[in-house]
């Protein structure tokens, strides 16, 4: 069973590793983010399998190696659930980069959820925060309004001043619109962090009243055998929520065959290595995303995926030559944003 620490590495490595492939493939074959999305999937639900199966061999059936699926700890209903949203954020989110938004602005928009979390706390969940809390996400909302203000205004003007008029009004068009997408998948990742907690409480509470049933009784259920024992005990909630997540979420992108097939027949060659490299670090950061979700406090995995974005900002506006293209007013905002961001976790709760 992975614990946090190494979950800790996995997302602050496997998810800049990730990110970064990400981009080179959108700088050679930016028509490639279903197909991309698709491969993340199936890499994720294959190398999760067997965390959440088990292979048994049966009596007078020596050739066969029958597949097993664990007990299952969380509800059906809520991992179709789960399964569903994240699948449209993941294809969503992916989808952005084809709409001339790059990492930087995606980075920054992914700051958006601890406004969107104050939000519900306030208002639903009686939760109290202090002045320097407000000030941190005020700033946040306040860069991402500049930001996308900004970028909107040089749009805008490119496309007066310049010669190509049509292709500017088609570039500023289809930027609106991935700004649009990443404020539209930000609210279903608050919303699917919510939903996750609530599957896990739900589950442990199920578990502890079955628990103090068991002990009210004089014979509780045990296992015939430790080798039955070892064979059919549960996965861990967060590999059962990680590969469910991901397997429903696969014949969703089957509604689409023709797509799937003329972008997998699209990639460069040179990309092939990228596209398999971007799925294998995919696993690696999502895996290490819910062994958190699971294992520690929400401060933590806030903490830690701020400490990711921030390192992802920086990599991709460095080795990809983001800062040739931001102006005075865009550096204010996308710093103000993060930097807010990373320092919101560190202070004192109301």
């Amino acid at each position: 069973m992975l614990d946090a620490a190494p979950a800790v590495c996995l997302v602050l490595g496997g998810c800049q590793a990730n990110m970064f492939l990400l981009e080179l493939i959108v700088a050679k074959n930016r028509d490639t983010m279903y197909a991309m999305t698709f491969a993340q999937y199936v890499a994720v639900a294959l190398l999760s399998l067997p965390y959440v199966c088990t292979f048994r061999k049966v009596p007078g059936k020596a050739h066969l190696l029958p597949l097993q699926m664990r007990p299952g700890r969380l509800s059906t209903l809520h991992k179709l659930a789960v399964g569903v949203t994240a699948w449209v954020m993941g294809v969503a989110t992916n989808l952005a980069f084809n709409m001339h938004v790059s990492v930087p602005v995606h980075s920054t928009f992914r700051s958006l959820p601890l406004l969107l979390n104050m939000l519900v706390g306030f208002f639903f969940l009686n939760k109290r925060y202090t002045f320097l809390q407000v000030a941190c996400v005020s700033m946040i909302t306040v860069g991402l309004v500049l930001l996308t203000v900004e970028k909107s205004r040089r749009s805008s003007r490119s496309t007066t001043d310049g010669s190509s008029g049509t292709q500017d009004t088609s570039e500023y068009f289809w930027c609106l619109c991935g700004m649009l997408i990443l404020l539209f998948t930000t609210v279903l990742s608050t919303a699917l962090s919510l939903m996750q907690e609530h599957m896990y409480k739900t589950a442990e509470r199920r578990e502890k009243a079955l628990e103090t049933e068991s002990k009210k009784t004089d014979n509780p259920k045990m296992p015939r055998s430790v080798e039955e024992a070892t064979e059919t005990s549960p996965a861990p909630m967060w590999a059962e929520a990680l590969f469910f997540s991901h397997a429903v979420g696969i014949p969703l992108f089957l509604s689409q065959p023709s797509r799937l097939f003329t972008e997998f027949a699209s990639v460069s060659s040179e990309n092939y290595v990228y596209f398999l490299l971007n799925a294998v670090t995919q696993y690696m950061c999502v895996m290490g995303v819910y062994v958190l979700n699971n294992k520690t406090s929400a401060f933590t995995l806030v903490l830690i995926l701020t400490l990711r974005k921030l390192g992802t900002f920086t990599l991709s506006v460095i080795y990809f030559g983001h800062y040739r293209h931001f102006n005075t007013t865009e550096w204010i905002a996308m710093f103000g944003a993060l930097g807010a961001s990373v320092l919101y976790p560190l202070l004192p709760k109301a």
